[in-house]
């Protein structure tokens, strides 16, 4: 396997499609409405953010594998993995850390308490409906994390009939998958009841042969989802999203893991008259993990967010709308580790307000926590847009968010700080888009410049924690997507500049994120076949925070390829080749990545 030089293939890339369309983001139909970027329904053009939109058609015809798999091919998202399928995987979100991202379920916020991160790595995507990525702050909104911006996922739902759907896999390495899913309903009743597993015998996970062997991975999950729309204008929504299994990984300290992560809500949404919409949710989530040395439990660290939320979306007039409402939430933790406090609470209050004047739309915000740790916390963000006659849209935006410190950081033995205080972020950007040709094409570009202050860190050598590191992150996305010459085309293109703000390393970039990110998607339907491919490109990205020739991880680009065939109207079969070109690369120092791999995928779903 070789390494492949990301100028060189930018390049390639840009020659093999001969068209400037390299440089763009999905094409986004009108109807697609979007819940995650104001908290509420409304259609992607009503929204100021920047969002992406990722359907269950989308997840089939990408024939994506995993949630990391189809996150990355996204505007501003990079990625850090530690060895292959189910291993430790860092999501960023234009520069951010993976910390900084808030993602939720059906509505609810998931995540560790200790380390404050989510295991994107061990959640399902054969049970996802539909994904949603809001890129830039969110606190204003939603609260702690939402500082680089916000995945939300949603289960599969059901209501347009009995639609059974059944799908076997079997790949390199000896990977094997299974799912059923059945939904069913009418407009109102609907359910979904879906079951996976999958096993892997992975590959060595680390370059450095600490352990030279294969680690594998195996998942068992579930889904389940539920809802009735009343007559009287109440609709109740109920879901269940619960995955466990085990990993196999290569360390001194440990090298196994069982882990079960658990997703549970509970909806109402009641309808007052023509203008007045309530909604009250109950929710709790779960991310547990028990580890262990060739089978010897070493730690146990278990942590579940109960969270309870009731707002109301208020049309004030024809062109005015106003949402309130108010959260609680309590993050619990259980571990063979002694913690000197094991739970919080934090309570937020929030609002928005949002204004038509003609052809100009202003959106304010502003929510308040107030958490039993570090006391209170105010956030706001203001954007403005405007609709010019050629079809174009001019926005401009200022928020500001914040991440509460961890178990981890606060009560961590010996290396804890109980007075830190929330990391705090203050982002400006300017974003212009537009469609042309019957709306086939759509394209974008948005500048964004990040501040972020009192970032918390373990640097050496005492490795205590410490909440003086600085970062500004400044960048430029571009997107576009069209249909040409019988082809979709969507790609996209980020630069970006992730600095260290502080201290001995000031001017260096932030460890593992690098400055340039390409994605570009091809697809094409041939009659019953259907086929299409992948390029993905990074620039390097450091380690280390001095940023030393020993700490960079060269960059890359790979090839994706894919085909699917209708072999009746019920059965379809597709493959998929991954890296084709068998690039050898790193995106996690010391940690291998697949070469080329295979996955063919059998689907029975009955019309």
């Amino acid at each position: 396997m070789k390494s492949f030089p990301f100028a060189a293939f930018c390049g390639t890339a840009a020659l093999c499609l001969g068209s400037p369309l390299v440089l763009a983001e999905d094409a986004t139909p009108l109807d697609d409405i979007v819940v995650t970027a104001d908290r509420k329904a409304r259609s992607v053009d009503a929204t100021l953010a920047p969002v992406s939109i990722i359907t269950r058609k989308d997840i089939e015809q990408y024939q994506a594998t995993s949630l990391p798999d189809v996150l990355r091919r996204l505007p501003g998202i990079t990625l850090s993995n530690s060895g292959g399928a189910g291993k430790a995987t860092s999501v960023f979100i234009r520069g951010t850390h993976s910390s900084h991202v808030l993602v939720l379920v059906d509505g609810i916020k998931m995540g560790s308490a200790t380390t404050g991160s989510v295991a994107f790595e061990d959640l399902p995507l054969d049970q996802v409906e539909r994904i949603e990525v809001v890129r830039g702050p969110r606190s204003s909104l939603y609260g702690s994390e939402a500082i680089g911006g916000v995945i939300q996922i949603f289960t599969r739902k059901g209501g347009n009939g009995f639609q059974p759907e059944v799908s076997v896999s079997a790949g390199s390495h000896n990977t094997q998958k299974a799912n059923v899913n059945l939904a069913g309903g009418d407009a109102t009743t609907w359910y979904n009841v879906n079951a996976g597993t999958e096993k892997t015998d992975g590959f060595n996970a680390t370059a450095n042969n600490l352990e030279p062997d294969a680690d594998g991975y195996a998942r068992d999950s579930v889904a389940l989802r539920a809802g009735h729309r009343f007559a009287n204008g109440t609709d109740v929504d109920v879901s269940l999203l619960q995955a466990q299994g085990g990993n196999d990984y290569d360390g001194s300290f440990g090298n196994q893991s069982d882990f079960v992560q658990q997703a549970v809500s509970g909806k109402l949404r009641h309808t007052i008259g023509d203008k007045v919409v309530v909604t009250a949710q109950l929710g709790q989530a779960k991310d547990e993990n028990d580890n262990f040395k060739d089978g010897t439990f070493k730690s146990r660290f278990n942590t579940s967010r109960a969270t309870a939320a009731v707002q109301a979306d208020v049309q004030v007039t024809p062109d005015a709308a106003m949402t309130i409402g108010v959260d609680q939430q309590r993050d619990k933790v259980n571990s063979n580790t002694t913690y000197d406090v094991t739970s919080r609470d934090n309570t937020g209050v929030f609002a928005n307000y949002q204004q038509q004047l003609g052809a100009t739309q202003f959106d304010v915000s502003a929510r308040q926590d107030d958490n039993a740790q570090f006391g209170t916390h105010t956030t706001g963000g203001v954007a403005v847009g405007r609709d010019l006659s050629n079809g174009m849209r001019i926005t401009a935006a200022y928020g500001t968010a914040f991440k509460a410190p961890t178990f981890n950081n606060l009560y961590y033995p010996n290396s804890g700080d109980p007075t830190l205080q929330p990391e705090t972020s203050q982002n400006v950007e300017l974003g212009v888009s537009g469609k042309a040709a019957s709306d086939k094409v759509r394209w974008s570009a948005n500048a964004f410049s990040n501040e972020i202050d009192n970032l918390i860190s373990y640097p050496p050598p005492t490795y205590m924690v410490s909440q003086t590191d600085k970062a500004r992150i400044q960048g430029v996305e571009l997107g576009a997507g069209t249909q040409f010459a019988g082809w979709d085309v969507n790609a996209n293109l980020t630069v970006q500049k992730p600095e260290n703000r502080s201290g001995a390393d000031a001017g260096k970039n932030l460890i593992t994120r690098p400055e340039q990110l390409l994605n570009v998607d091809i697809d094409r339907e041939l009659g019953k076949f259907r086929v299409g491919a992948t390029v993905h490109g990074e620039s390097k990205r450091y380690k280390d925070a001095a940023n030393t020739a020993t700490g960079k991880l060269a960059g890359y680009g790979s090839l994706d390829l894919r085909a699917d065939y209708k072999l009746s109207k019920d059965w379809i079969v597709g493959a998929k080749i991954g890296n084709v070109l068998d690039k050898d690369y790193e995106t996690n120092k010391g940690y291998n990545q697949d070469g080329v791999n295979g996955l063919v995928t059998v689907k029975y779903a009955p019309k």
